[in-house]
C-alpha cells in the first residue's frame, strides 16, 4: 500500500538477493513438499519455493521452462523487491503422503490481492513438461476475476492433489505502480473457510470502525467550526478507499472486468490521504502559529500529495511515487516530535492521546515497510499492521480532539460564569442609565412628536396652497383661452403668421395648466396619508394622455411612442393620477438629464412581458455613474454625475413609492450605448 512505502526500492532488490535467496545449486529440479491428509492448519510452504527474477517483462512460461537454473530457492515463501519492473518467478510442487488413499483439495493463497498481473500455471508433474502440460489461472487486478478463484476478494486457486501424482505450480507476478511483493501459503478447505469467516469480521469491523470515526467529524465539525475537522474526515475516507481497493473489495464491485480502475482507485486515495493527512494534522497541532518552520514541510507534502494523484492519471506514478516513502516517514516523525514536546510542556490528557496515535502510527510505518521490502525477518501478517495501528491511531486522534472539545466547554462554561457576574454587576449600573436615559427619551419623544405634527401641517398646509394656487391660476388661464380663440375666429384664414402665433399662446397656456396639475399632484402624493384609488385602466388610452401631457410639458423635447399590439389591448388596475405622475417624472428626468450633451430625443416603449405592461422612458443623456442604480430610488438621492444639474432628488423615490404600491416593479439601468433605462412594470388584468 502507497502509505507504507519507506525505502528505496535498490535496498528492497539487494537485500533480497543477499539474504533471501541463498547461493544457486544449479539443479532443475523443483523442490517439492509432501502434503498431510486433512491437517487443519495452514500449510508452509518455506524452505520449498524457488524464485526467478527476470527484467524481460514480456518472458513467457515457456521461456522459464527453457531456463530452469534461473530459480533459486529462497529462505521463506514470500518475495518483497520494492519499485521494480522485474517479473517474479516462484515454482514449487506438491504432492499427497504416502497414506493419501483418495484426491485431496487444497487451496493455494497468493498475497497481497493488489499485485498488477499474477499468474498461476498448474500441471501434473511428468519427465518432459510443456507450456501446453499447464492449465493458466489469471487472478490480477488488470485481469477479469476467473472463475477458479474462489474467493470473491483475494487470490485463492483450487488444487486437486491426486495420491501418487505429484502437481507443479509455477507463479508468474509483476506489479506497474506498486510494490512488487508476493506471498504464498496452502490453506485446507476447513481452515480457509473458518479464516475466510475471520476476515471478513475482521474487515467489517473495520471499515464500520472507520465509518464511525469518519461521521464523529461531522458531528465535532457541528459543535466546533474548524476545517480540519473535514479534512480528518478526508483522510479517514481516504485510508479506508486505499484498503478497499487493496483488499480486492473494489475489484469485487466495480472493477470485476480488470483492467486499470483498481490501480488509479488504490494509487488515487493513498495519495489524497497524503494531502488530507498533511493538513489535516497541520491544522490538530496548530503548526501554522506554533511551528512555521514545520508547517512548511507539512504544506509540501499536501502538494506531493495532490501531483500525485495527477501523476496516477497521467500514467507516470512508478516515476514519483519513489518520493513517497521519504515524505510520509519524515511528515509521521515531525508530528510524533511535535506531539511529544507538547505532551512534556503540558502532561494533559488531550497531548498525550496525540502522542499515542502518531507513535502508534509511525511504529506501524516502520514495521509494515520493514516486512515488505525485507528490511526485517518479519512474518507476513506484519504487512496488515498499518491497517490496525491507523484506525487505532485515529481512535485516539478523536479521542484527543473531544478531550480538545471538553476542555473548551469547560472554558466556556468558565467564561460565561465570569461573564455573568459582570453582566450583574454592569445590569445595576445599566439600570441606572436607563431610568436616566428614559427621561431624555422622553423629553426627545414630546419634541420629535412636536416636530412630526409641524411637518405634517407643513405639508398640508403646501397641499391647500397649491389647490389655491391652481384655482386662481385656472379661471385667468381659462378666460386667456377663451380670447385666444375667440381672436381666432376673427382671423382671416389666410392669415397664417397670426395664426402661428395664437397656437404657440395656445401650447403655452396648456403648458403651463400642465406644470400647475403636476405639481399639485406631487404635493398630494408626497403626503404621508395618501392612498391610491384604483380603476380598471386601459393602456392604449393611459399612454396616449402621458403622451399629449409630456408634449405639452416638456416643450422642445422630441417624444418617440412605441407600443405593441398585445399592450393596445391590456387594461390594468391602477390609480391613474399616482402612475401618471410617476412616468412624467420620469420623462422630465430623461429630458432633464439629456439637456446637457445635446439630446432632445426620449422614447416610451410599451409592451407586455410575463403577465406584466412594461412602460420603458429611454434617453441618451448623462446615465446613471458609478453608483448602483436602485441607491438613486432612495429619497434626496441625487448621483454625483448629476451634482451640477438642478434637482431635488425626490423623483426617482416617489417613482418607487408609486409602483411599489401597485404591487410592480420599479427597474433602473444603464442603457446599451450610453443613457439610462427606466421601467415601470404593473400586473395586466387577465
Amino acid at each position: 500500500m502507497f502509505v507504507l512505502r519507506v525505502f528505496l526500492s535498490a535496498l528492497a532488490v539487494l537485500v533480497l538477493s543477499t539474504a533471501a535467496l541463498p547461493a544457486r545449486d544449479g539443479g532443475d529440479s523443483i523442490r517439492t513438499l509432501e502434503v498431510p491428509v486433512d491437517q487443519s492448519e495452514p500449510l508452509s510452504l518455506d524452505g520449498f519455493v524457488e524464485a526467478a527474477l527476470v527484467q524481460n517483462e514480456q518472458a513467457t512460461l515457456e521461456d522459464m521452462l527453457r531456463q530452469q537454473s534461473l530459480f533459486t530457492p529462497i529462505v521463506g515463501h514470500d518475495i518483497n523487491l520494492g519499485f521494480v519492473r522485474t517479473t517474479a518467478w516462484m515454482r514449487f510442487a506438491l504432492v499427497l503422503s504416502p497414506e493419501a488413499q483418495r484426491q485431496q483439495t487444497v487451496f493455494l493463497s497468493i498475497t497481497p490481492n493488489f499485485t498488477d498481473e499474477l499468474e498461476a500455471y498448474v500441471a501434473p508433474r511428468t519427465l518432459d513438461l510443456k507450456a501446453r502440460d499447464f492449465e493458466r489461472h489469471q487472478m490480477g487486478d488488470h485481469a477479469p476475476r476467473s472463475r477458479a478463484n474462489l474467493s470473491a476478494s483475494a487470490n485463492i486457486l483450487g488444487l486437486e492433489l491426486v495420491p501418487g501424482q505429484p502437481t507443479v505450480v509455477y507463479i508468474r507476478a509483476r506489479n506497474v505502480d506498486a510494490s512488487l511483493n508476493v506471498s504464498t501459503v496452502l490453506l485446507y478447505p476447513s481452515d480457509y473457510e473458518y479464516g475466510a469467516i475471520v476476515q471478513n469480521l475482521m474487515r467489517g469491523a473495520w471499515f464500520g470502525g472507520m465509518g464511525i470515526l469518519l461521521v464523529i467529524q461531522f458531528f465535532f465539525f457541528y459543535f466546533d467550526r474548524k476545517k480540519f475537522y473535514i479534512i480528518l474526515a478526508m483522510d479517514i475516507l481516504a485510508v479506508s478507499s486505499t484498503y478497499f481497493g487493496s483488499l480486492g473489495l473494489a475489484r469485487l464491485l466495480f472493477f470485476s472486468e480488470g483492467g486499470l480502475g483498481n490501480d488509479y482507485l488504490t494509487s488515487a486515495s493513498s495519495w489524497f490521504g497524503l494531502t488530507a493527512g498533511a493538513l489535516s494534522i497541520a491544522g490538530i497541532l496548530e503548526l501554522r502559529r506554533r511551528y512555521p518552520l514545520v508547517a512548511l514541510y507539512f504544506w509540501f507534502a499536501a502538494a506531493a500529495g495532490a501531483i500525485g494523484v495527477i501523476c496516477v492519471f497521467a500514467g507516470v506514478n512508478r516515476y514519483f511515487v519513489i518520493l513517497a516513502g521519504p515524505v510520509i516517514l519524515v511528515l509521521t516523525t515531525l508530528a510524533m516530535i511535535v506531539a511529544l514536546l507538547d505532551f512534556l510542556r503540558s502532561r494533559d490528557a488531550q497531548h498525550g492521546l496525540n502522542l499515542a496515535a502518531f507513535g502508534l502510527l509511525w511504529a506501524g510505518l516502520i514495521a509494515t515497510n520493514g516486512q515488505r521490502y525485507g528490511v526485517f525477518p518479519l512474518p507476513s501478517w506484519v504487512a496488515s499492521s498499518y491497517a490496525a495501528t491507523s484506525i487505532i491511531h485515529f481512535t485516539l486522534l478523536t479521542g484527543s480532539l473531544a478531550v480538545r472539545l471538553r476542555n473548551a466547554e469547560a472554558a466556556a462554561r468558565e467564561a460565561d460564569r465570569r461573564a455573568l457576574v459582570a453582566a450583574t454587576v454592569a445590569e445595576e449600573h445599566a439600570n441606572t442609565l436607563v431610568r436616566e436615559r428614559t427621561r431624555e427619551l422622553e423629553a426627545a419623544r414630546r419634541v420629535a412628536e412636536n416636530a412630526l405634527s409641524a411637518e405634517l401641517q407643513a405639508q398640508d398646509r403646501q397641499v391647500r396652497f397649491m389647490e389655491v394656487i391652481s384655482h386662481q391660476y385656472r379661471t385667468p388661464l381659462g378666460v386667456i383661452r377663451t380670447n385666444l380663440e375667440s381672436i381666432g375666429l376673427t382671423l382671416r384664414k389666410d392669415d397664417d403668421p397670426n395664426r402661428q402665433r395664437l397656437d404657440r399662446a395656445h401650447r403655452g397656456v396648456a403648458r403651463l395648466v400642465e406644470v400647475l396639475e403636476v405639481n399639485l399632484t406631487r404635493s398630494k402624493l408626497q403626503g404621508a396619508a395618501y392612498q391610491p384609488t384604483f380603476l380598471d385602466i386601459s393602456v392604449a388610452e393611459f399612454v396616449a394622455a402621458i403622451s399629449r401631457s409630456a408634449r405639452d410639458l416638456l416643450h422642445g423635447a422630441s417624444l418617440i411612442v412605441s407600443m405593441t399590439k398585445e399592450a393596445e389591448d391590456v387594461r390594468i388596475s391602477a390609480d391613474g393620477e399616482m402612475i401618471r405622475l410617476a412616468v412624467i417624472n420620469l420623462l422630465e428626468n430623461a429630458f432633464k438629464y439629456s439637456a446637457p450633451v445635446g439630446s432632445t430625443t426620449i422614447w416610451l416603449d410599451v409592451f407586455c412581458e410575463a403577465g406584466e405592461v412594461h412602460l420603458r422612458i429611454s434617453d441618451q443623456g448623462i446615465g446613471i455613474g458609478d453608483e448602483p442604480p436602485m441607491h438613486l430610488t432612495g429619497h434626496t438621492v441625487r448621483g454625483a454625475n448629476a451634482a451640477h444639474i438642478i434637482g431635488s432628488g425626490v423623483g426617482l423615490s416617489l417613482v418607487k413609492r408609486a409602483t411599489d404600491a401597485h404591487g410592480g416593479r420599479f427597474v433602473l439601468s444603464t442603457r446599451q450605448g450610453g443613457g439610462t433605462e427606466a421601467t415601470i412594470a404593473l400586473p395586466f388584468l387577465t
